[in-house]
C-alpha cells in the first residue's frame, strides 16, 4: 500500500463510515458504489505521487472489469482526472465476488434488506470491506519501478 492512501484512509476513514451510518444501504449495495463513495470521501486526492499529481481522482469515469459469472474478481481501475489519463494515472483495486450471501461479502453483510440503514455492527463490516478495498489499492503502472 501506498503511503498517501493509508494517511488518507487514516485522516479521513471517519466521513465514510459516517455516510454508512446515516443512509440506507441500496445508495451502497454494489462493490462500485462503495469503490466511488470511498473515493468521494476518503481517498480524495493524488497527491504524493510526484508533482503531476496534484490533481484529484475520476469518479464519472472509473472502470469496472469483471471476467466472472456466478463468482469471480471485480477489477476497478479509477483514472486521474485529466484528459486522456496514461497508465501511471490509474489506481487500480479488486476486490473477490460471489453469488450468494454465504460466498459474497457484500450480500453477507447487507442481508437483502437494501431499505433499510445499516446496524452498528453492518457499519463496522462495511468499513471492514472498504479497509480491504484500500490494502489493494496500488498504481496500474509506476514507469520508475519496471524493468523490461
Amino acid at each position: 500500500m501506498r503511503p498517501e492512501i493509508v494517511k488518507q484512509w487514516d485522516d479521513r476513514k471517519h466521513i465514510l463510515e459516517v455516510f454508512f451510518k446515516e443512509n440506507k444501504q441500496s445508495e451502497y449495495s454494489t462493490y462500485l458504489q462503495i469503490v466511488k463513495k470511498l473515493m468521494e470521501f476518503v481517498i480524495i486526492d493524488a497527491k504524493g505521487y510526484g508533482d503531476k499529481w496534484e490533481q484529484k481522482w475520476n469518479l464519472k469515469d472509473i472502470r469496472e472489469l469483471d471476467f466472472g459469472d456466478y463468482q469471480g474478481d471485480l477489477i476497478f481501475f479509477i483514472p486521474r482526472e485529466t484528459y486522456q489519463p496514461s497508465a501511471d494515472e490509474i489506481l487500480v483495486t479488486t476486490v473477490s465476488y460471489g453469488s450468494c450471501s454465504g460466498c459474497d461479502t457484500l450480500q453477507g453483510i447487507c442481508g437483502y434488506r437494501e431499505s433499510d440503514l445499516p446496524s452498528d455492527q453492518q457499519v463496522q463490516d462495511y468499513m471492514s470491506l472498504a479497509l480491504h478495498l484500500v490494502q489493494n489499492m496500488k498504481l496500474l503502472y509506476e514507469s520508475d519501478e519496471v524493468n523490461w
